[in-house]
């Protein structure tokens, strides 16, 4: 049986100008359309709408997929825009970490729907958001591109094959204690800025760049409440907030066998155990990712497997 639905991708060269796609993936969803309106109308006094023009032209959605080892490492990439590489053949070990850069670098999406390829150039990653429940380990990428053409759907798409993780092979530390048996489920949110209606110009109505913007980083978590060690943590103290300083730690998460993910410097910004009828306390919790005084952070990738670069 043909396949007709997919996700492909391809780094491009040049802003806006479209490349085959180098990886094709299975995702849980991949909702790329065109955004807003792209009708010009000229407004008079006569109240009626007479005169119309091409407006801006924009694209944007968003990708849903299974964190996997070998294909989803490229969203890091183009997220964060650091990137380099050790080690020889048949062990490469990629490091992904924040550039500030300008501009964000792009790539071609190219979305198999049913009766023709839908192809999106000039793309950029606005969000990564990681999330861990009682699930796989699911990686969300918000998206906006620019001009958007029909295409002929892949006779053969071939998947990406990398793996994937669940609950059971993810462990976590804090300054280098093992705090897995507190933490249920948690949510990842990087945040790019990225901007490409600053990169729309005179004498065209699709974006020629995209800029970068301001870089967030958010981990939300819900922990087992059978003791007050996070509350001391957010708190500062053990018996309650402290007057002038805010307690720093390093978070790190183990994926599996290859892949860490590594905040160096963050504080808890709340934290929340409500009292609701019979049910068990469940207690909620906000970190925020900070650069640390060298300059590392404010969150990193470190993942080894078989492919030379990205």
């Amino acid at each position: 049986m043909a396949i007709a639905r997919y996700f492909g991708f391809g780094e491009e060269k040049e802003f806006g100008v479209p490349v085959p796609a180098t990886e094709m993936i299975d995702p849980e969803s991949a909702e790329l359309d065109p955004a807003g309106d792209q009708a010009l109308i000229y407004e008079g006094v006569s109240r009626l709408d007479r005169i119309v023009a091409p407006g801006i032209y924009r694209s944007e959605g968003s990708l849903s997929v299974p964190f996997d080892l070998k294909a989803f490492p490229y969203f890091l990439k183009w997220a964060l825009g650091g990137y380099e590489v050790v080690g020889k053949e048949p062990s490469f070990t990629h490091r992904f970490y924040p550039k500030q850069s300008s501009l964000m670098d792009s790539f071609t999406a190219r979305v198999g729907k049913d009766v023709f390829e839908h192809q999106f150039s000039g793309c950029v990653v606005s969000a990564v958001n990681l999330e861990l429940d009682a699930n796989f380990l699911i990686g969300s990428v918000d998206i906006i591109g620019g001009k958007d053409e029909k295409s002929t759907l892949q006779t053969n798409p071939l998947f990406t094959s990398g793996d994937i993780y669940s609950p059971s092979q993810v462990t976590a530390t804090m300054n280098g204690l093992d705090e897995s048996a507190y933490i249920q489920s948690f949510s990842i949110k990087i945040e790019t800025g990225a901007d490409n209606e600053k990169g729309v110009t005179i004498g065209s109505r699709f974006p020629r760049r995209a800029y970068r913007g301001a870089f967030l980083v958010e981990m939300e978590m819900n922990l087992s409440f059978f003791s007050t060690i996070h509350l001391e943590r957010f708190w500062g103290n053990s018996t309650g907030p402290t007057q002038d300083k805010l307690l720093e730690f390093e978070t790190k998460i183990h994926i599996g066998d290859h892949i860490d993910l590594v905040i160096p410097r963050g504080v808890y910004t709340s934290m929340q155990q409500p009292l609701s009828g019979r049910d068990s306390i469940e207690q909620t919790t906000t970190l925020r990712a900070l650069v640390k005084p060298d300059g590392t952070g404010p969150i990193e990738f470190s993942i080894t497997n078989d492919k030379p670069t990205y």
